[in-house]
């Protein structure tokens, strides 16, 4: 099967209240684009290409660290519905995606695109009525529609999990994905044999990485591309920033480490600091 994937990044975000697009703020350390087209990446077969569809007032970073091709468009006011019928009316099968779903999960894409092979299958957006999170079906089906993110007479799919529905709209919104990320990346990290003494005081961006047997005490902040070794102690209320923590260390608590690193079985008394502001 061959496919490729279109991720509309059309919306203003007034509802933000920020300078900076909705789909570029944070989630996980990563912006919410990010993560839709790391799930579409890691699909199988992967896609052919992914093309990034926004707003030509918006200065849109292209997603980093992807091993599918990754082309960025941008789009006039006014223009959406053309931009969006030129994106996907080519021959083959095509997923257009809102890239302000960030949990929608690659298991979720597979299963859409197997639905769309026989027609046009999409998941439902549970707060809006008759829209759609994701699409998937032929290009040319797709392109028929008024508006291809409103396919009429879709084939309704369900998602892997319930939290794949948030959409970011705002900031509450951002903060339940949040949530929702920062659980999902600790069943991650358990399942690699971590142990979080309270996962739901912990906070852990998406690049971190950690050994087996090492603990996590309550209130920790785990950020960037922190790598933590085998057979370490997190202390309460430490933060770690891009650190590199050895084998066998032990952070007794309130530490702050940043972007340094800290030997194989050395110990941080508490609120010692290491590192660069």
């Amino acid at each position: 099967m061959t496919w490729s994937a279109v991720v509309a990044a059309l919306d203003d975000g007034d509802t933000f209240r920020s300078r900076v697009s909705v789909y570029l703020h944070p989630l996980a350390g990563r912006p919410i684009v990010w993560h839709v087209a790391m799930a579409l990446a890691n699909v199988a077969p992967p896609p052919r290409e992914i093309r990034l569809l926004h707003r030509a007032s918006s200065v849109l970073a292209l997603p980093e660290g992807l091993d599918v091709p990754l082309h960025a468009d941008a789009v006039t006011d006014g223009s959406e519905l053309v931009a969006l019928r030129a994106a996907v009316t080519a021959p083959g099968l095509r997923v257009l995606v809102d890239g302000a779903s960030p949990l929608v999960a690659s298991p979720t894409f597979a299963r859409l695109l197997r639905a769309g092979e026989g027609g046009i299958a999409a998941l439902p957006n549970p707060h809006a009525e008759g829209s759609y999170l994701a699409v998937g079906g032929e290009g040319p089906a797709l392109a028929s529609a008024d508006d291809p993110r409103l396919p009429v007479g879709a084939l309704r799919i369900t998602p892997t999990s319930a939290d794949e529905l948030i959409r970011v709209v705002d900031r509450h919104t951002l903060s339940d994905a949040s949530v929702a990320m920062r659980n999902r990346l600790v069943r991650r990290h358990e399942a690699g044999g971590v142990t979080f003494v309270l996962p739901d005081t912990a906070w852990i961006d998406a690049d971190v990485r950690i050994g087996a047997d090492t603990v996590i005490y309550p209130g920790a902040v785990l950020e960037g591309h922190t790598e933590i070794g085998t057979e370490c102690v997190i202390g309460p209320y430490s933060r770690l920033v891009d650190a590199t923590i050895g084998r066998g260390v032990e952070l007794k608590g309130w530490n702050y480490v940043a972007r340094t690193s800290i030997r194989n079985h050395a110990v941080l008394e508490p609120y010692v600091r290491r590192g660069f502001d």
